[in-house]
């Protein structure tokens, strides 16, 4: 199976952020949508399929637990989904895990990091 036909949906407000991920997974072989908040990712959602979802805990509007929430309970997806943030506190991880998060990295997160990442969720596909 190659990832050429894998499609993974990058939720980021930090555009800089966003753009690297961007040519980072193109650059892998991936397809990417973007998305700058969780509003526009469940529209991008109601109207196209992703094999993986990338996700930042901390945006304005809905943020990436908010968004997990509607993923798991409103539109019942099992989209494997990668969270990340900045913010490193000892319940991070559980509030993550508890939302459905399928793994959760810290930024800054280096671009052989991220490919190791979405590769190993990947797997799980």
């Amino acid at each position: 199976m190659t990832n050429a036909a894998k499609r993974i949906l990058i939720i980021d407000d930090d555009k800089f952020f966003i753009r690297l991920m961007d040519m980072a997974l193109k650059q892998s072989g991936y397809e990417v949508l973007l998305a700058l908040q969780g509003k526009e990712a469940i529209e991008i959602l109601k109207q196209q399929t992703v094999d993986m979802i990338i996700v930042d805990l901390m945006m304005p509007e809905l943020d990436g637990l908010g968004f997990l929430h509607w993923l798991r309970q409103e539109a019942k997806l099992d989209t494997p989904t990668l969270v990340q943030t900045g913010m490193a506190k000892a319940s991070t991880e559980e509030e993550v895990k508890a939302a459905g998060g399928s793994a959760l990295i810290y930024k800054p997160v280096k671009v052989p990091q991220l490919i190791a990442k979405v590769k190993e969720l990947e797997a799980l596909l």
